[in-house]
């Protein structure tokens, strides 16, 4: 497996991955699927890492992105794991990653937010530190892990 920074040339297959995931979450609710239609890596990610198969046909397995929200936090984004893949470190290894990186740039927090539904993503992120700050269960679920 390789884990490197997001190229353009990614957009089609991420978009793919991302639509699948999305789509089985939320058995295909257009309202939660809506800004798939629109993905755009920003200046605002100051980092997106991506995941994928190594070999002659390079499959993209997963993604995770930081976001700058101030100079002391910063937002996880983007956390997929193509559910073929699941289960391997790869999410582990990722935001070990992103953690080191953050630290490195001075950044104090790391914010994640997710949907009730999305139990692996809550359960890994509780393993890692993540605190549960603010919590409506019908929206999302919102955490923090000190650096």
């Amino acid at each position: 497996m390789i884990i490197r920074e997001y190229k353009t040339s990614d957009k089609k297959q991420v978009i793919k991955m991302v639509s699948e995931i999305l789509g089985n979450i939320f058995n295909g609710d257009p309202t939660k699927m809506e800004y798939i239609k629109e993905f755009n890596v920003t200046k605002d990610y100051i980092v997106y890492l991506i995941a994928e198969t190594e070999g002659e046909e390079r499959n993209i397995t997963a993604t995770q992105a930081l976001k700058k929200i101030d100079n002391e936090t910063v937002r996880l984004k983007r956390m997929y794991v193509h559910p073929g893949y699941r289960g391997r470190g790869i999410a582990q290894k990722m935001l070990d990653l992103l953690v080191k990186f953050a630290k490195k740039k001075g950044y104090k927090k790391m914010l994640f937010s997710l949907y009730p539904v999305m139990k692996n993503a809550r359960r890994f992120n509780k393993k890692n530190g993540f605190l549960e700050i603010d919590r409506n269960p019908k929206e999302q679920i919102h955490l923090i892990k000190c650096l």
